[in-house]
Parts: C-alpha cells; structure tokens; sequence
C-alpha cells in the first residue's frame, strides 16, 4: 500500500498538547466517547482501513473526504462527507474540489456511491461533482441521483444546476457513446421545495428508504436555498449542516444527535493574514461562517453526543487557536476533521480515527449487472477521415 501524505519531521503535538495535522492522529482530545457505560466496547485498529473493516448492523461510520476550503491545498481538499450504514446504503453529502480522489481512495466501487445531498452550490462544495459523475462507463453503470433545494429563482436550484453539468459534460457523454454503457450519463435530479419551511415547519423528509430517513432543514448562508441535513438510521443519528453563521434554528434541528458536523472557521485578522486578502474583504467571507467560539454555542444547544467541526484552514499554529476559543462556550467532546477522519458510531460508543488509503488504487469488484449494459449507437460527428486514415495501427 501507498499510504498518503504524512508528517516526517518528527514532531507530533501543539504546545497546547493536541495531535498536529498529518501525524496520523484525529484532532480531538476525546478520541473515544463511552455512550453505554458497563457494556462491552467494540475493539477497533489504531488505524482505520475502511475497505478491511466490516461494519456491525447497527453501526455507522462517517468519513470525511474533504475537510477545508475553496483554496484546495494538498493536505486538504474543499468540502465532503461519505456517510456509511451496516445496511450496506452509502451516502456522499457535498463534493467539493479535491474530495472525490479521496472517496476513490477508500476503494469503494462507485456504482454504489450513486446518490448525492447538496447543502448549497458553493463551488468549494460541488466543485467535484463532474469528477464524481464521470465514473460512468468504466464503473458506475446506473444514473447519478442527487437531491438538493429548491433556490429563490428556479436557476438557483439543483434541478437547473444538474441540468447545467449534464450540458457542460455533453461533449464528454457524447464520445463516450457506442464504447461503453450509457446508462450511467443520467443524472436524476430530486429538487425538494424549501419555501414551506417556517417554525411550524422547520425540516422535510427528503429520502425515506431501507429504514433510512434524512431530513433537510434550513441554515443561514448568503443566499436562500441552503440547507443542513439530518439522518437517522436504527436509533443512530448524525447531521451536517454545510456552510452558514451558526443559528438557533440549525441547532434545534440537531438536538440530541450522535454526531453534529457544522463549519468551523479562522477570525477575521487570522484569515486576512494567513490568506494575504484585505481585511475588510476577509471579514466579510469570515462573517458569513462560524467562529469555534460561535460554534460552542450551537454545540451547547444541540448537546450532541460528539460535535465535529470541518471546513477550518489547519496548520501547526491554527489547532491551538480552535480548541482554546471552542472551551470559551462550549466543554463537550469536539473531532476537527481532517482529510480522512474516520468516525465510527454504534450504539455504544464513538471511535474517532484516521483512516489510511491507497494513493494508487485500483477499482474494487461492483455489483453484478441485471443482464448485458445499454449501449447508444455512437455520436455523429467523427473525426475527420484523414485523421483516421493517419492512425497508426496497433501492432500484430
């Protein structure tokens, strides 16, 4: 195995104490919550190998595919979550840049990671989505479903948005016609209709399937139309709320929760320098996300079981910062994700770790096809047949 991308200078910790990035270690001071005192626990490996690890019936693990921010680094691509049941459902909430080599990596074969929750179409959120879709063909032979809110114009939403990636990726499907199956150049679009939200009505059943239920509700992000979500599975339950400024409202719908994953990000002068844009301009972007103080304070209402912060720019001296200014409000067990934190979840305990990947994976084995695949007759519009006619051959 190829392992991915590791600290080497030797040093592990903050001078506060918490685990470093890249050392291998989650980003958290509790790496196990006890939910069941005196029963049995679940052993599990140091380190977390998803393709090895069988999940219980009644266990949950999430997996986060990209913990940072629209300037993708290395270390950190935007914005993603795969979120896995022992029924066997896989659900991927968010594909932003960078985020689809890391679900690849967790060598899961894509026809079973078809389905697809926007929060919002932030380009640090969605910014994968032709990379998660163009595996039809080689893999994924069964359309793409994606379920998303409605926007204030009906171009705002995530019918109008799927139907812009199906055209711009129309060149692409249209070679592809005749050399492999066309089944999967579909793309099902499940717009859901967010003007009913109000207080009386404050969160909609989206997807009701295989005892799943994941319920959308509303969060404060720029525009109208984004959303959180919340999923519960055999009395299991996490959400994830995209981007926003934290608010009551977000918090309520999290009450009680296993897992409460929202948006952490750096203070304004911090941003502005780490980032060298202006401040006025980085106050601005820092105002429309959420501070660790302001996030204790949502954690304090929704009293999760584990709060989990993603979307927070990491480096050797920002870690510190979050956990200090994050105790100001808020004294709960706390994970800040990383790229490939791996957060298992039964009915009696939490299991916060870092999961270890093949940088040069190949596909694992998928389902079984109901019968030969559906192949289109290829696109009209060959290349030109002097080209053709100049092709080398291959050799006998």
């Amino acid at each position: 195995m190829i392992q991915g991308i590791r600290r080497t200078d030797g040093s592990t910790q903050t001078p506060g104490g918490h685990p470093l990035p890249l050392t291998g270690k989650p980003l958290t001071e509790t790496p196990v919550v006890v939910v069941k005192e005196g029963v049995p626990l679940k052993e599990y490996p140091e380190v977390c190998i998803p393709a090895q690890e069988e999940l219980g019936e009644d266990e949950m693990r999430l997996i986060c595919i990209g913990s940072g921010n629209p300037p993708v680094r290395r270390a950190q691509a935007a914005t993603g979550w795969l979120v896995q049941l022992g029924n066997g459902d896989n659900f991927v909430f968010d594909v932003g840049g960078g985020t689809v080599q890391n679900l690849w990596s967790l060598e899961i074969h894509p026809a079973y990671l078809d389905k697809l929750f926007l929060t919002h179409l932030h380009l640090d959120h969605v910014g994968d989505f032709h990379v998660l879709y163009d595996s039809l063909g080689w893999a994924r032979n069964t359309p793409l479903h994606v379920w998303g809110p409605s926007g204030y114009t009906q171009e705002l939403g995530t019918a109008a948005f799927c139907e812009n990636m199906a055209k711009a990726a129309y060149w692409h499907t249209q070679s592809k016609r005749g050399i492999v199956p066309s089944d999967g150049m579909e793309i099902v679009a499940h717009e859901f209709d967010v003007s009913p939200f109000s207080p009386d009505n404050p969160r909609l059943l989206v997807y009701d399937e295989n005892d799943v239920k994941i319920y959308a509700f509303p969060v404060a992000h720029i525009l109208f139309g984004a959303v959180g979500y919340r999923l519960e599975w055999k009395g299991l339950s996490m959400t994830f709320h995209g981007d926003g400024e934290p608010n009551t409202f977000e918090a309520e719908q999290a009450q009680g929760v296993d897992v409460f994953m929202h948006e952490a990000f750096l203070d304004a002068q911090t941003f502005s320098t780490k980032m060298n844009i202006p401040l006025p301009i980085a106050q601005n972007v820092a105002g429309a996300h959420s501070t660790p103080d302001r996030l204790g304070r949502l954690f304090n209402i929704a009293r999760p079981k584990l709060g989990v912060a993603y979307h927070y720019f990491q480096g050797d001296d920002t870690i510190d910062p979050f956990f200090d200014n994050l105790k100001k409000t808020y004294a709960g067990p706390v994970l800040l994700a990383q790229d490939l934190t791996c957060i298992n979840v039964t009915p009696e305990q939490i299991v916060m770790r870092q999961a270890q990947t093949d940088l040069l994976h190949w596909t694992p084995p998928g389902p079984e096809e109901e019968g030969p695949p559906h192949m289109d007759p290829k696109s009209p519009g060959p290349t030109p047949q002097f080209v053709v006619d100049a092709i080398l051959p291959p050799e006998v």
